[in-house]
């Protein structure tokens, strides 16, 4: 039996993330940790509390950090997650409100008493920035002995971002401070990074597919994507050499990082390919910050912190998307 702490910005994906872990039969979620990201911290949680509300998940939500370290402004993701973070449909006749509450006491506390209490048997999830995780290790520097293992979404390991800053990820360029923090003192993290999703994202044909699952899962998801994949549908993505992908305008198609993610700690074998290097993030102001700075070649001669995952079995990701959408 798996136990996760699951650090997180719901989000769209992040919601889809959830409902795998919830679902999977040989997994139990033992609290979920919230942080500012791809909205405000008021948003985010108000989706963990409706998430674990929906999918009747015996779990605490601590609500976290609602600034960077360093509260330096950013843009957040509400454009194509929807004001709220979930498609702009809670609150809606559908969708009520979440009437559970968060527990007491900050994320980043809950992150230490969690590894005190289920020390080397729980597996830390980090799908959004990394804020939260950053200031739990100010509170406990032993805390990477306490978890059996740390797994963040996170980073563009080829500089193929998503935000302002072209070459940095989103998470990382939120909290760049945070981001390297973490990297420094954590020894080994996996990394399912940005553009891996882009490499393996949900085709039209898998979406029709699951959508059409006739389950209140199925269409809670279906219903809070509509604008997501709106936002894809606008882009056009060029076929070109690594991680991009082949598609064109009005193209029907989900990128599922944080699902990734979470479906590398459920099942390992969904991972094909990964490789274990030195990784740090950019912190500097301009163009670059937030930039996920991976030592392909080992010139800096430092011992590699991160095991990257580079190619996943998309086959894989479908069934386990699949069962907990069923």
């Amino acid at each position: 039996m798996k136990t996760l702490l699951i650090d997180t910005d719901p989000g769209v994906d992040d919601a889809l993330a959830i409902m795998m872990a919830s679902a999977h039969p040989d997994t139990e979620i033992k609290a979920i940790t919230t942080v500012a990201g791809n909205v405000d911290l008021e948003h985010t949680t108000e989706n963990a509390c409706k998430l674990v509300e929906i999918l009747d998940i015996d779990a605490p939500i601590y609500v976290g950090c609602g600034d960077s370290l360093l509260d330096n402004p950013v843009e957040d993701a509400a454009g194509f997650h929807g004001n709220d973070g979930l498609g702009d449909c809670i609150g809606d006749a559908d969708i009520p409100p979440a009437s559970i509450e968060p527990a007491n006491g900050h994320a980043a506390e809950a992150i230490c008493s969690y590894g005190d209490k289920y020390a080397g048997a729980l597996d830390l999830v980090a799908l959004g920035p990394l804020t939260n995780i950053a200031v739990a290790l100010m509170l406990d520097p032993s805390l990477p002995e306490k978890y059996r293992s740390l797994t963040i979404m996170g980073g563009a390991i080829r500089a193929q971002g998503n935000t302002s800053n072209y070459t940095a990820e989103y998470n990382f360029y939120r909290d760049p401070e945070a981001a390297r923090m973490v990297l420094s003192r954590w020894p080994m993290a996996t990394i399912v990074d940005w553009e891996i999703s882009l490499a393996h994202p949900i085709d039209a044909n898998n979406l029709s597919r699951l959508f059409a699952i006739d389950s209140k899962r199925a269409k809670f998801f279906e219903k809070i994507s509509r604008k997501t994949l709106a936002s894809i549908e606008s882009f056009v993505v060029s076929k070109e050499e690594g991680y991009s992908v082949e598609g064109s305008a009005g193209e029907r198609i989900f990128y599922a990082p944080d699902p990734i993610a979470i479906a590398v700690v459920l099942e390992s074998d969904v991972i094909t390919r990964s490789e274990q290097r030195y990784v740090t993030v950019e912190t500097t102001s301009g163009l670059s910050r937030g930039q996920s700075m991976v030592d392909w070649m080992g010139f800096s001669g430092k011992t590699p912190n991160a095991n990257l995952v580079t190619e996943i079995s998309t086959e894989k990701l479908l069934q386990i998307v699949e069962r907990a959408l069923s």
